[in-house]
C-alpha cells in the first residue's frame, strides 16, 4: 500500500502552526523563533517533507525565480558571450535557492508583454535583461515600476533604467592608448551600433584618437552588424581595407569579430600583426586560443553575471531601490598586436 505524500498542509496541522507560519519557516524567513523554526522542522524531517516552490511561496508571495530575458539572435544558446554572463546568473541564483525562467526577446515575447505578465502574475520575482537592443523602447515600461528589474551590460542613457555593466568608455580609452602607444596611425575600427554600449565604445575610441597629441591619426570605421559575429568581423575588414589599404591595425569592439578580421586577413596573405595588428574586446576564452592569440580588452563576463544576480536578489529583497554599477576593465596583450610597421 502506498503511503499518502504529506503535503504542507499536514505539515502546518500537526506541528500546530498556520500555514502561512510553515512557509515562512520553509523560506527561512529572519522574524521566525528559533523555537518555532525547530519545532516545524522536526515535523518535515519525520515526514521526509520536500515542498514544492508553489507551496513555499504561500507565506512569502515569492516564486524564487528569477527571468533572464536573452536577445533574438540566430543560435542564441551557443553564444560564448552570453555562455558567460549566463553561467554567472545561474551559479548565483541557485545558490541562493533560485530558478532561472529564460526566454527570448522574441517580437511576440514583447508584442504580448509577455516581460510584464511573468511579474505581474507572480511567475517571477524580478527579471534580468541581457544586452538589450538600443530600440528596446518597450524597457521604458520598467521606468519608476514597481517590478524588479536589471539590465546586464547594457544601458539606456537618459532613462531611469537599473543596470550593471562594464564600463565600455574606459575600455575605449584602454584600447585605443595601447595601439597608439605603438605607433599605429592609420586604425580600423569595427564596431556595431545597434546596441548603447556599443556606440559608446565606438564615440569614446573616435574621441581619444581625435584628441591624441602624438601626431595625425585617421580612423575608418566600419558597423560590424547586429550579431557582432565572426562573419561581420569579416565582411567588415573587406570594407575597411576597401577604404584605407594602408591601415596597420584594426580595433574591433568584441573578440568573435576580431577573430572574423584576422581570419580574412590570413585568407588574404596579410600578416598578423606584422601586417596588421589586431585587437578585440571581451577576452572571451577563444581569444587565447587563436594564433596568434588576441590582444583584448577583458570584461569579466562571467563576474557579471554574478555582479547582475547579486543586484536583482538586493533588489528583490528591499536591500536597495536603484543600482546603476560599472565594472572595471584591463588590458591584454597578446601576439596580435605590435608596433606599427614604418611606412615609407
Amino acid at each position: 500500500m502506498t503511503t499518502k505524500r504529506k503535503t504542507i498542509k499536514d505539515i502546518a496541522k500537526e506541528s500546530g502552526f498556520s500555514l502561512s507560519t510553515v512557509s515562512l519557516v520553509l523560506n527561512n524567513h529572519p522574524r521566525i523563533s528559533q523555537a518555532t523554526r525547530d519545532h516545524v522542522m522536526a515535523v518535515v524531517k519525520k515526514y521526509n517533507f520536500y515542498p514544492n516552490s508553489a507551496a513555499r511561496g504561500l507565506a512569502s508571495k515569492s516564486s524564487r525565480t528569477i527571468s533572464l530575458v536573452v536577445p533574438n539572435l540566430t543560435r542564441v544558446f551557443s553564444d560564448i558571450y552570453l555562455g558567460e554572463i549566463i553561467s554567472g546568473i545561474y551559479e548565483r541564483a541557485t545558490s541562493q535557492g533560485y530558478k532561472i525562467l529564460l526566454d527570448i526577446a522574441t517580437a511576440q515575447f514583447i508584442k504580448s508583454q509577455e516581460y510584464l505578465k511573468l511579474l505581474a502574475s507572480r511567475r517571477a520575482d524580478g527579471m534580468l535583461f541581457i544586452a538589450s537592443d538600443k530600440h528596446a523602447d518597450y524597457l521604458s515600461a520598467f521606468e519608476d515600476s514597481p517590478h524588479k528589474f536589471v539590465l546586464v551590460n547594457h544601458l539606456f542613457p537618459g532613462k531611469k533604467l537599473n543596470y550593471v555593466s562594464v564600463d565600455y568608455g574606459a575600455s575605449a580609452r584602454l584600447a585605443a592608448n595601447h595601439l597608439l602607444g605603438l605607433g599605429h596611425r592609420k586604425i580600423g575600427l569595427i564596431a556595431g551600433t545597434n546596441t548603447h554600449t556599443g556606440i559608446l565604445f565606438r564615440d569614446e575610441f573616435l574621441n581619444v584618437c581625435k584628441t591624441w597629441l602624438a601626431g595625425d591619426v585617421q580612423v575608418t570605421w566600419v558597423d560590424g552588424g547586429e550579431e557582432w559575429s565572426q562573419r561581420g568581423g569579416y565582411a567588415a575588414t573587406i570594407k575597411l581595407l576597401a577604404e584605407m589599404p594602408d591601415l596597420t591595425a584594426i580595433m574591433a569592439a568584441n573578440d568573435r569579430m576580431a577573430i572574423g578580421a584576422m581570419r580574412w586577413l590570413v585568407d588574404n596573405h596579410r600578416q598578423v600583426p606584422d601586417d596588421v595588428s589586431v585587437m578585440g574586446v571581451d577576452d572571451i576564452q577563444l581569444a587565447a586560443y587563436v594564433n596568434p592569440g588576441l590582444s583584448t580588452i577583458r570584461h569579466d563576463l562571467y563576474q557579471v553575471g554574478i555582479e547582475s544576480c547579486n543586484r536583482i536578489l538586493q533588489l528583490m529583497r528591499g536591500e536597495i531601490t536603484e543600482c546603476s554599477d560599472l565594472l572595471p576593465t584591463s588590458l591584454v596583450v597578446r601576439g596580435s598586436t605590435a608596433r606599427a610597421p614604418s611606412q615609407n
